[in-house]
């Protein structure tokens, strides 16, 4: 079966429709009665089912959680799994985040790789089926999310009211297909740590969410230092390679760290901007009392470790790789400090022990426990017939003999049974989700549509 003639007519819609759901700025917001995570939301929900339903197909909306696109008569049926919501922007883009605009073949926009841009692909793969004309031996749902970068309450409320596929994959991993996917957590502490001197921190903040890399971070130093500070700030930068700035303003001194952006589950990519801002106020002495152990705690168990050596939880096995721990979050209000971190862990972890000594590490620290979230890994053999009919369709497409390979995604397959992530990232490729600046590529938006069409066609005919 061959459905590259058929995308490729609708090159212009398929590019058009993705400009069109990058401009509704679909983050969660405050909900209402059918509109659980807000109207933009719910725009970018209605706005896809709309689309669906125009091309002939069958949809569903289920009370604003998620909804679901149909093609054909069957019992069983086979899912594939996207999502509409998005992470926040941020004020650090080149380009407007919510235009959709092209620059050089490609795309961008914050959702246009994750997921946007693998939803309106597969979409459109579900047309190409239907338009073959070829009799299915099952029937096909995409269903569309709008909590998967959170905590997966659309798909809870799926699976309330509907069956689970008997088999199916997500859009959110890599190519050629993810046959082990590691475990997520998403972990918050908060604690209690009141200033009487009067060198203070006013505020500390930065990151925005916990499963992206933080790229900005702001400090507001209350001291009669400030000249000292500035100085030392500029040779710790120039000395670490940081970027980092100060100004002095009545009463202290402001300083900014910049980071770079990614996705957590490749945060070897990224820099995270909080990590330097904790070195410095370490490094040059500042605070007292409970502010200085809440600096020196910090700087010694997560500034600049990746891999939780500092924490004592460094585990890793031979085919899922190591644990990595994002720092995402810090919010201290001069006052009161709140902890947010992105854990993902390899397949064979115990995970219930490592919770255990990072509670008993923080509890030690000052701080207490607010929020323990937490998803097992995914792993099917390489010999599964789910990896095998996506790996097929892969490489129909690209010729690519890439082997199936392991993520550290967080992705639909943690809630779903009998899925797999199967894209959307190329081996080598774009890995801009959660990044300033996303894009996606149009040749590859093309591209990803023929492979789902192709995994589509695999799976409804076994």
């Amino acid at each position: 079966m061959n459905f590259k003639k058929e995308i490729n007519d609708e090159r212009e819609k398929i590019i058009s429709s993705l400009q069109d759901l990058v401009k509704i700025i679909s983050i969660q917001q405050e909900g209402s009665e059918g509109m659980p995570f807000g109207k933009e939301m719910n725009d970018a929900l209605v706005y896809v089912l709309d689309l669906a339903e125009n091309m002939g197909f069958h949809v569903k909306m289920l009370d604003g959680y998620c909804g679901y696109v149909e093609y054909g008569e069957e019992d069983l049926y086979i899912g594939v799994f996207s999502h509409v919501d998005i992470c926040s922007a941020g004020d650090m883009w080149a380009v407007p985040p919510f235009e959709g605009r092209i620059i050089d073949n490609k795309i961008y926009g914050r959702g246009t790789m994750d997921n946007k841009g693998p939803l309106i692909a597969a979409l459109y793969a579900l047309k190409a089926v239907k338009e073959s004309g070829r009799k299915l031996n099952k029937k096909v749902r995409l269903i569309i999310g709008t909590d998967e970068e959170r905590y997966f309450k659309d798909m809870a409320h799926y699976l309330q009211i509907e069956k689970p596929p008997i088999a199916g994959f997500t859009l959110d991993g890599h190519f050629p297909v993810v046959y082990a996917e590691k475990g997520l957590a998403m972990l918050e502490y908060r604690g209690d740590f009141p200033q009487n001197d009067d060198e203070r921190i006013v505020y500390l903040k930065g990151g925005t969410v916990e499963n992206t890399v933080p790229g900005y971070c702001e400090a507001f130093l209350s001291t009669n230092r400030p000249e000292q500070i500035v100085t030392n700030l500029s040779k710790f930068a120039i000395e670490n390679r940081h970027n980092m700035s100060a100004r002095i303003v009545e009463n202290g001194v402001v300083i900014e760290s910049y980071g770079m952006e990614t996705h957590s589950m490749a945060l070897e990519m990224g820099i995270n901007s909080i990590c330097p801002m904790i070195s410095f106020l370490y490094r040059i002495g500042f605070g007292k009392g409970q502010v200085r152990g809440l600096i020196t705690f910090l700087n010694d168990y997560l500034g600049h470790d990746i891999y939780g050596e500092k924490l004592g939880v460094d585990y890793s096995d031979s085919f899922s790789g190591k644990l990595t721990i994002n720092f995402g979050i810090i919010e201290f209000d001069g006052e009161n400090a709140v902890i947010r971190l992105d854990i993902r862990y390899p397949v064979t972890c115990d995970f219930v022990e490592t919770l255990e000594r990072l509670k008993h590490i923080f509890d030690s620290n000052g701080f207490k426990e607010y929020e323990r979230s937490y998803w097992d890994p995914v792993y099917f053999p390489k010999e599964h017939f789910l990896i095998e009919a996506l790996l097929k369709a892969y490489r129909q497409v690209t010729k690519d003999k890439s082997e199936p390979i392991v993520s550290g995604s967080g992705s639909y397959s943690k809630v779903i049974p009998n899925v797999a992530a199967f894209g959307a990232i190329f081996p080598g490729g774009n890995q801009a989700w959660h990044r300033v600046n996303e894009y996606i590529e149009i040749d590859s938006l093309i591209k990803m549509t023929e492979i789902y069409a192709h995994a589509i066609y695999e799976l409804v005919s076994l």
